[in-house]
């Protein structure tokens, strides 16, 4: 057990958590993993483990990588509110509250969830109980109690849109990663598709821009207890991903219309569509299409934020897009529609940089990327990125970000 002298309040919060909520509360320590306790009147064992406190470890363990208090889902309709305990700036125990459901299933999601998980039917009864004994519990309510519980453990106050946002990563550190590392290889090979139409509700705040308001509305929406729409008879995975690669689609128009770059709108769909593909769990699509609908409007928001003139903005995109290959000052007169001196003036009086030095801060900002998210030797970004050789790289490097390519690396890595 915890002993005073490093938890003084946990075991007393844990117990006032549960008695408050009259749902199971578990906490596990990151000092010494024999350490850990359950706070449950009547917990029904999950058919998927044998000892019911596996179900917590398993959420427990995800939360160790959490900056701040999150949603997990399992793959059988569970949902915990996990929130790390920070003490010192270290995360030294989880706390994790539920299990909890936000639906019964019915028959037809059951039998599905039955053929995407291979789920025995001799089980069918077993399962059935358990998802019946399940406390009912909508995502509003339980982003709140990861804000309230955050509040009472770390003393920290948090907006649900926070939580949201630190669940939205929760098990997708991974597609950070890929979709960054997707669209370096994208832009490098200039790998494009044709336009994408189509518009819905709600996709005015992704059209201005507004994540904030956006965040706060997904808060809500995912509240919703409605079944699935039906995209698939037989699963109900595949139906989940057909309605997410639809939202996509939709989002990426809004987009469009916002005036985010078209090549770059049509890519972001392709990766995150890609993404979802790959994903074998339920509450990892959902979490990916909340993501990607979010990330077009942050895009579409930085991009308003520039408040550039057109030749600008447009020269802007072009280089984004560009960034692996060489530029010359013509090519972005051919673009922008202006005389190579007359872009050069205007582009140093709205962005307070010439030309060159905004290319290759910009292709800093890629080889940070890189250097975070790739296995590639700091020579070869520099190649990729159009270097001159790695001396070159390294001068310009240092000259935007401070420091080396190897100093950040390591300094990253090691963080």
């Amino acid at each position: 057990m915890f002993t005073s002298s490093d938890f003084p309040d946990l075991a007393y919060l844990g117990k006032l958590i549960h008695e408050s909520l009259q749902l199971p509360v578990f906490c596990k320590s990151n000092v010494d993993p024999q350490e850990e306790y359950i706070w449950s009147d009547s917990l029904s064992p999950s058919p998927s483990h044998s000892d019911p406190a596996e179900l917590f470890r398993l959420a427990a363990s995800q939360g160790t990588v959490l900056n701040g208090p999150a949603i997990h889902e399992s793959n059988y309709l569970e949902q915990f509110a996990v929130v790390p305990v920070r003490r010192k700036d270290q995360c030294q125990a989880i706390i994790v509250i539920g299990p909890v459901t936000r639906q019964k299933p019915n028959g037809e999601i059951f039998t599905k969830l039955l053929n995407d998980y291979g789920i025995p039917i001799q089980e069918r009864t077993k399962w059935m109980e358990y998802w019946h004994n399940l406390p009912i519990m909508n995502r509003l309510r339980l982003l709140h109690i990861c804000v309230s519980a955050n509040l009472m453990i770390n003393q920290e106050a948090l907006e649900i849109t926070d939580v949201l946002q630190t669940s939205l990563q929760y098990g997708l550190s991974n597609q950070l990663k890929e979709s960054e590392l997707a669209l370096a290889d994208l832009r490098e090979y200039s790998v494009f598709h044709e336009g994408i139409s189509g518009a819905q509700q709600m996709l005015a705040l992704i059209r201005s821009g507004d994540k904030t308001e956006l965040m706060k509305m997904l808060a809500k929406t995912t509240n919703s207890d409605d079944q699935i729409g039906v995209l698939s008879k037989r699963s109900h995975l595949r139906s989940v991903k057909n309605l997410a690669i639809c939202g996509i689609a939709l989002s990426s128009n809004a987009a469009l219309e916002g005036g985010l770059n078209e090549e770059l709108a049509i890519t972001l769909s392709d990766l995150h569509i890609q993404h979802i593909e790959e994903l074998n769990e339920l509450a990892l699509v959902e979490a990916a299409v909340i993501r990607a609908i979010v990330d077009f409007a942050d895009r579409v928001g930085q991009s308003r934020k520039n408040s550039s003139t057109k030749p600008v903005q447009v020269s802007k995109e072009y280089i984004y897009l560009h960034l692996f290959e060489e530029m010359t000052l013509q090519q972005l007169s051919n673009v922008s529609g202006l005389n190579p001196n007359y872009l050069s003036q205007l582009f140093k009086k709205e962005t307070g940089l010439t030309l060159m030095n905004y290319i290759q801060r910009e292709r800093v900002e890629e080889a940070k990327k890189l250097l975070d998210h790739s296995g590639d030797t700091i020579s070869r970004i520099g190649a990729r990125l159009t270097f001159y050789d790695q001396t070159h790289f390294i001068k310009v490097f240092k000259k935007h970000a401070g420091v080396t390519p190897k100093k950040y690396r390591d300094r990253n890595h090691s963080s």
